[in-house]
């Protein structure tokens, strides 16, 4: 009788620390707006103005997450079910841009569109938004309709094989079977377009996260921006509402044992036709933006790179020891509630952690902002525990997918087996199911911690004073520094990133190769 009260609270303290934490401060600025002595009504939001940018903003977002959908798809295809050389380069590569600040390209494509087009103000229009938001997220798409793929039984396809052709047994049989996959590609895309404020707010675009952004940090009409939140609350969490049930299980990465079940075919006399559309792909989100970004950097009158490096070095090291701690916070979280999800049909922890990602960057630092400014909190929000929290709320349903596609894979039968030898439960983790799920765990903290290192919405508002961090840095001082200073600044940041990406890409391999990960 003890041990199943201490087991209950075991669950309900942990649950409870992260409501406190994450939720409850969307529900105060919720009941904060409903008691405001001049707030207006919720459908007071609804007029002409409103109307058209929240329009705006949602189509957008649209747009930017089916042409992510339908790129990422195709990748994912190719890379997934085909057999050719190099198809492990292609994934790393075209992986890179999910795993850089969309800043990163923002600034890039500033001069690009006048080089390639003719037209630089094309860039500073919706267009440009879209077209940057397409390169940056199709890797999403890429990565779970490929995990699908990949989960595929062989007996499926050679049985559609014997009574058709391969692509009559692509639209019968593939297709049914990841399009949940495809639904939860455009659904993720479309809440991380929506949510982001760095792009809109580089081009000048007016979209609801930079409205609110602006109503609060510039304007100081908080009783708008407090209205404008909880409108886009209202919009996400309708959202929400229509695929929880696919959005819950999101796959994310994944990390499967060797020996896949999923049947892959030879491209034949089509091998020249994937290269040639994988590196056209590769050269246009990747090369080009880089490039841009060099000759950028070259074009004033002074070298700025030695400058920019001396500006932020001083951010690097405070990014990275913050966004190694954020990435450790996530992932702890992310296998607390991963465990408690898929062993112990516990999901309440991972549904916080999902409304909580759903939310807008914006947004969320305002709620935060509102929750934690008090005398008694000081030492959460003047200090770096404010920017954990964000970055807790903004990727721990990430970390909590990625670790609990892992889980999946362990079979119950060990557990259950050491159970039935008397071994403790504790040791049945630590000497099991934790080393089983070290690839899953490293993967997860280090989309976390690339993550961490390239948010800037949240971090803008919430972010103490006299902590130097390199988006804000970078997106700060483009205002009124030279064009060629900025794109240096830009490289550097773009340089750790890469860095640190390769460096977690040679570990990486050496833990998959030892734990005889795929």
């Amino acid at each position: 009788m003890d041990r199943k009260v201490s087991r209950n609270i075991a669950h309900i303290v942990p649950s409870l620390l992260l409501f406190v934490a994450l939720a409850l401060p969307f529900l105060l600025l919720i009941l904060q707006w409903l008691t405001s002595s001049n707030k207006m009504t919720l459908f007071s939001f609804f007029n002409g103005p409103n109307l058209q940018l929240i329009g705006k903003s949602l189509l957008i977002s649209i747009i930017a997450a089916m042409l992510s959908t339908f790129i990422g798809s195709i990748c994912g295809f190719l890379l997934y079910k085909f057999k050719f050389p190099f198809s492990g380069f292609y994934k790393l590569m075209l992986l890179l841009p999910l795993l850089i600040s969309p800043y990163i390209f923002a600034v890039a494509w500033k001069d690009g569109f006048f080089w390639l087009f003719g037209n630089a103000a094309t860039v500073y229009s919706e267009a440009g938004v879209i077209m940057v938001h397409t390169f940056v997220f199709f890797p999403f798409a890429m990565l779970i309709t490929g995990s699908a793929l990949s989960q595929i039984h062989s007996g499926y396809e050679e049985a559609g094989l014997m009574i058709g052709s391969f692509r009559r047994m692509v639209i019968s049989i593939i297709f049914p079977l990841i399009r949940p996959a495809i639904t939860i590609s455009f659904l993720l895309i479309l809440i991380f377009s929506l949510s982001d404020f760095s792009v809109p707010a580089f081009f000048g675009v007016r979209t609801f996260t930079t409205e609110i952004f602006t109503q609060f940090s510039a304007l100081y009409n908080f009783s708008l921006a407090l209205g404008q939140s909880v409108l886009l609350l209202v919009i996400c969490f309708l959202l929400l509402l229509a695929e929880a049930r696919y959005l819950s299980d999101a796959p994310f990465f994944s990390v499967s044992v060797k020996g896949s079940i999923s049947k892959k075919y030879d491209t034949g006399k089509r091998k020249i036709l994937v290269h040639s559309i994988l590196w056209a792909l590769l050269i246009i989100v990747l090369l080009i933006p880089v490039f841009i970004l060099i000759v950028q950097s070259l074009s004033g009158r002074a070298f700025f790179f030695s400058q920019a490096l001396e500006f932020m070095f001083p951010a690097i090291l405070q990014s990275i020891k913050l966004a190694f701690a954020g990435a450790l916070l996530t992932t702890a979280v992310g296998l607390w509630t991963a465990s408690e999800k898929e062993r112990r049909g516990r999901k309440f922890p991972n549904f916080l952690l999902l409304l909580t990602f759903i939310v807008p960057s914006t947004v969320m630092g305002i709620a935060l902002i509102r929750y934690y400014n008090l005398p008694a909190l000081h030492f959460i929000y003047g200090t770096s525990l404010i920017l954990l929290i964000a970055y807790l709320g903004k990727f721990g349903f990430i970390t909590s997918r990625i670790i609990g596609n892992g889980i999946k894979q362990i079979p119950v039968s060990f557990e259950e087996a050491a159970s039935v030898m008397g071994i403790p439960s504790n040791k049945i983790f630590l000497k099991i199911s934790l080393p089983l799920m070290i690839p899953s765990l490293f993967t997860a903290f280090v989309l976390a911690f690339i993550l961490c290192l390239g948010e800037l919405g949240a971090t803008m508002m919430v972010y103490p004073p006299g902590m130097e961090l390199m988006p804000i840095k970078t997106f700060t001082i483009s205002a009124n520094a030279p064009e060629a200073l900025t794109s240096s600044m830009t490289l550097v940041n773009l340089g750790v990133t890469v860095v640190l990406i390769m460096l977690f890409f040679i570990a990486g391999k050496w833990i998959f190769n030892k734990f005889q990960y795929a």
